[in-house]
């Protein structure tokens, strides 16, 4: 069942609780870390879809298959509310939520991906709560060039979804920056260095 399915008094009661159980994980216990990596030994199934094998062998080429977790999820999951969403994965918070977008630089005046500094494509990796900003997004892809190259030549868009697809071989959605077709330059918010906890959570689990 989803949370805003329920009536409104039961929905407030839940989201006190979310407050407080939020509160709780304020400061990331020793004992949660050290579960963390116990879970990641854990294999918590037996079948998956293509995607989540690319994922995997992408992880592996990484040397990081040992630090992940790839958990199956309800058929319905992306409709729950993002809190609903953490405390499925077991998250320390929902800020700890987090997703993969192919953007593209429409004025780019090329189209290589070759140079991180000044991309055709970049994979940008944000907090659900907190969009991504193109302004701000523009004004850093800039300083990486010492701000030598016009802003005429930057605007941020999401990738057409064929392209994100041929870039990485994910589909909409369901983009994760770990095993993609092509080595697209990854930016990840500023944001998502500060949680308490080392590491994120990214949406790309498959429902079952």
């Amino acid at each position: 069942m989803i949370v805003n399915n329920l009536p409104e008094e039961q929905q407030k009661a839940i989201r006190a609780v979310q407050k407080d159980i939020s509160s709780l994980y304020a400061t990331v216990s020793e004992e949660y870390k050290n579960e963390w990596n116990l879970e990641c030994q854990k294999q918590t199934y037996t079948e998956c879809p293509d995607v989540v094998k690319q994922v995997e062998k992408g992880a592996e080429a990484l040397g990081i298959r040992d630090k992940c977790q790839i958990i199956p999820v309800e058929s319905d999951y992306y409709d729950w509310e993002l809190q609903q969403r953490a405390f499925r994965v077991n998250a320390p918070s929902k800020e700890h939520m987090c997703k993969s977008v192919i953007l593209e630089n429409t004025r780019c005046t090329h189209n290589d991906i070759s140079d991180p500094l000044y991309s055709r494509y970049y994979c940008v990796i944000t907090q659900y709560v907190t969009p991504v900003n193109t302004q701000k997004l523009l004004n850093f892809c800039r300083s990486l060039k010492n701000k030598e190259i016009s802003k005429k030549f930057y605007n941020y868009r999401l990738a057409d979804p064929d392209v994100s697809h041929r870039l990485t071989g994910y589909k909409k959605g369901g983009v994760c920056p770990v095993g993609m077709k092509e080595p697209i330059p990854i930016i990840l918010a500023e944001s998502i260095t500060k949680l308490e906890a080392t590491w994120c959570y990214l949406s790309w689990c498959w429902s079952h």
